[in-house]
């Protein structure tokens, strides 16, 4: 359990530093991500979805970033990483900040699912669901 939470770690790393070509191996062919919570509300049904999600946000962000400050396994699978989100949008110059809190699916190291929620409470709420 434990291994995924620094999987995690090391994917936000990746992330802020590669984009989704950082990651793309991480990311499982048939991964989903609902996330009506975050940023940019959306929706990937698959590693293309995801890949053609993070060209969007490319467009809009001059700069976007996803820092962990808490990652904590729930189970064999499952990892929750509360994430401060920050940006600065191309054109108009809009900062934002955020918390979100993300929901991971893993298996065989590589990611299946990803939930977004306002919460830690909501995101533990989900999983004792």
């Amino acid at each position: 359990m434990q291994e995924n939470v620094e999987i995690l770690r090391e994917v936000y790393r990746q992330v802020n530093e590669g984009g989704f070509a950082a990651i793309a191996d991480f990311v499982a062919l048939d991964f989903t991500m609902e996330s009506p919570q975050a940023v940019e509300a959306s929706q990937a049904h698959d590693k293309a979805g995801l890949r053609e999600w993070f060209g969007k946000m490319d467009e809009i962000w001059e700069r976007l970033a996803f820092e962990p400050t808490e990652v904590l396994a729930v189970d064999a699978e499952r990892a929750i990483a509360v994430v401060h989100t920050s940006g600065l949008a191309k054109g108009s110059g809009i900062e934002i900040a955020q918390e979100l809190t993300h929901l991971w699916t893993l298996r065989d190291g590589q990611a299946v699912r990803l939930e977004t929620f306002s919460t830690k409470a909501e995101a533990l709420q989900a999983v004792s669901e």
